[in-house]
């Protein structure tokens, strides 16, 4: 049997190739996302999945994933990631570090919480806050 950190290693190479579309395979139809920066409301299904990607990558052209790394937590993933965003009318970029926790069934994600502060995800997790990629804290 995989394990989570395999599972979302696999799932970040679908989306890597082929987009949110290709990573969906991963990702219990019933998953429910949590971003504290969308509207209130309820973000369940792949429909919602896609529409939020959509929303994230809103105003940039390309966004390349320059590290990401995973750690597990019971029966959960925290993603570390640092991306570089290009503009959609432009040559500015952005660089972000982000967090994804993420919790597993059955070998699927069914739940997928994002987070702008690293160390934020890794102490809901119960994580050492250590662990955050460099340069990741908001006040540094």
């Amino acid at each position: 049997m995989d394990t989570n950190v395999e599972i979302c290693q696999r799932a970040l190479d679908a989306f890597n190739r082929g987009g949110m579309e290709d990573a969906l395979q991963y990702i219990a139809d019933e998953v429910e996302v949590y971003d504290p920066d969308l509207p209130p409301g309820s973000y369940r299904g792949h429909q919602a999945i896609l529409r939020i990607m959509r929303e994230l990558m809103s105003g940039f052209r390309d966004i390349q994933v320059l590290e990401f790394r995973t750690v597990p937590a019971g029966d959960r993933v925290v993603g570390l990631a640092r991306t570089l965003r290009t503009g959609e009318k432009s040559d500015l970029q952005v660089e972000m570090s982000t967090a994804h926790t993420l919790t597993f069934r059955n070998g699927k994600i069914v739940y997928w919480r994002l987070y702008l502060d690293q160390q934020e995800a890794l102490a809901d997790a119960g994580l050492d806050t250590s662990l955050a990629l460099a340069g990741s804290d908001p006040g540094s």
